[in-house]
């Protein structure tokens, strides 16, 4: 089961020092180096408007952007990304065997690098799915799609895994073409409904979300949950999932 989750909009400063090499360099490297390259031009201003961030952030990012050559200074993805979902999940204090785990059966869509696999070495940056900056004035989901929907479908016949969790929010998913996919795996959406009194079912709050797809997903990760059934009678300590998945490929874990 290869179990896809998106990247956060805020990281650490990316400041260790780790040799890059094959085994950690992003596989799509090379397009996002061109990508940020091609932004130099933009003032801080031009950034502000395109990002929709405030001048200060901007003018970090334009920082950002000239730095993203030196590669003697980083982060492991897993580690760099700081948002609610990578609280939640704690990477920091997985074991060897749980980090190995992770590296196999994790990906994380990014604006910025497409597709990374949690020990890859990145820097910092600030974009979301929804961006128009690439080339062509596209938005950095339709920029990434053929190439990130390519490296899955080769993920699946280089592990012979026919199984995806998609933990994905709906800017990222437009950065995959699911339905190109279909024919290689059963591709299974997680959602999670906060039943209130009177047991009516609700959509948690977008904070609370993220809080739970980080759950899952260390739950996946430190017991090494490998097989989508084994998702149908999962219980966590906030949530638990339904016996059978619906139709539509959807797992439903309810949550107080």
């Amino acid at each position: 089961m290869l179990v896809l989750i998106a990247e956060s909009k805020t990281m650490t400063a990316c400041d260790d020092q780790v040799s890059v090499s094959t085994d950690n360099k992003p596989l799509l490297d090379a397009k996002a180096n061109e990508l940020m390259f091609s932004l130099r031009g933009m003032t801080a201003e031009q950034l502000s408007s395109a990002v929709k961030i405030s001048l200060p952030m901007a003018r970090r990012l334009r920082e950002m952007i000239y730095e993203f050559e030196d590669k003697r200074h980083g982060a492991r993805a897993m580690a760099a990304f700081t948002g609610v979902v990578f609280k939640a999940f704690n990477p920091k204090s997985l074991n060897e065997c749980d980090r190995a785990f992770a590296n196999e059966k994790v990906r994380i869509i990014s604006s910025l690098y497409g597709y990374l696999r949690p020990d890859d070495f990145i820097k910092a940056y600030r974009f979301d799915f929804t961006t128009k900056l690439a080339p062509g004035n596209i938005s950095m989901s339709g920029y990434w799609r053929d190439d990130v929907t390519t490296l899955i479908k080769n993920e699946l016949e280089r592990t012979g895994d026919n199984e995806i969790l998609n933990l994905l929010p709906a800017d990222a998913e437009r950065e995959i073409d699911f339905k190109k996919l279909s024919t290689k795996a059963k591709i299974v959406k997680a959602e999670f409904v906060e039943m209130s009194e009177g047991n009516s079912g609700r959509t948690p709050s977008a904070n609370r979300l993220k809080t739970l797809r980080g759950e899952l997903l260390r739950q996946i990760v430190t017991e090494k949950i490998e097989r989508l059934s084994d998702l149908c009678s999962l219980e966590g300590l906030n949530y638990i999932s339904g016996d059978t998945m619906s139709n539509n490929n959807t797992i439903v874990f309810t949550t107080a």
